[in-house]
């Protein structure tokens, strides 16, 4: 998804971004220069895909790491994670199932909120943590539940902080790297979306399976 991200960027962009692909010193030059724009810009990009998802959240963390450097890359990545998960679940709270029936077909709906009843935070959590065919969509069934607004944001947080780790430090170092890097880049890139998309299903089947905990009968 990060390839596919990048690809369709400097189809679109052109000439212009090409010439800062080539220097990345001159594009944390510029994006730098935008003062306190830069990482208002970088958070409120963050929160529309996570609340509409025009793009994968990957792409923008990898991106951020590219334009800023790994460590203002991953903070200002994360606090706009953190509020687009809020008004996400803030969304939920409000309008509820009727929103739901918008984003995901009934059937489909049922049988999440079902899981997430019977499975409770943990597998919430664990829909954070790993890839899944919900996706950002967990940040609005998160809003359904009777779990507090703090708990949420820390399960946010923890689960969604390594991948944006990896992404940003990826993005932080591409700027050294060369034609062989990124070549090696998009091949492990392709590899890892086609091993996802062809085990979807499997994926939520483990994610069930890993959230269930047996119930231990006590003595009388």
């Amino acid at each position: 998804m990060i390839l596919v991200g990048v690809v369709l960027l400097f189809v679109l962009a052109g000439d212009e971004v090409w010439r800062y692909f080539r220097n990345p010193a001159e594009l944390r030059q510029l994006v730098r220069g935008w003062g306190p724009g830069a990482p208002v810009g970088i958070i409120l990009l963050q929160v529309v895909q996570v609340v509409v998802a025009p793009l994968p959240g990957n792409v923008v963390s990898f991106a951020t790491g590219y334009a800023l450097g790994f460590w203002p890359g991953i903070l200002w990545v994360m606090l706009g994670v953190l509020v687009g998960a809020t008004v996400d679940f803030a969304l939920a709270r409000l309008l509820g199932r009727r929103l739901m029936r918008y984003l995901m077909p009934a059937d489909r709906l049922a049988k999440l909120d079902s899981l997430i009843i019977r499975r409770g935070t943990f597998y919430l959590f664990l829909l954070l943590l790993i890839p899944n065919p919900v996706g950002d969509l967990t940040y609005y069934l998160a809003g359904l539940t009777p779990l507090p607004l703090p708990l949420y944001l820390t399960l946010v947080l923890v689960g969604r902080l390594p991948s944006n780790l990896l992404e940003c430090w990826l993005g932080s170092k591409a700027v050294e790297f060369g034609w062989k890097e990124w070549w090696i880049l998009a091949a492990v890139a392709i590899a890892l979306a086609a091993a996802y998309f062809a085990n979807q299903g499997r994926i939520s089947r483990l994610l069930e399976r890993w959230s269930h905990i047996p119930r231990r009968s006590g003595r009388a």
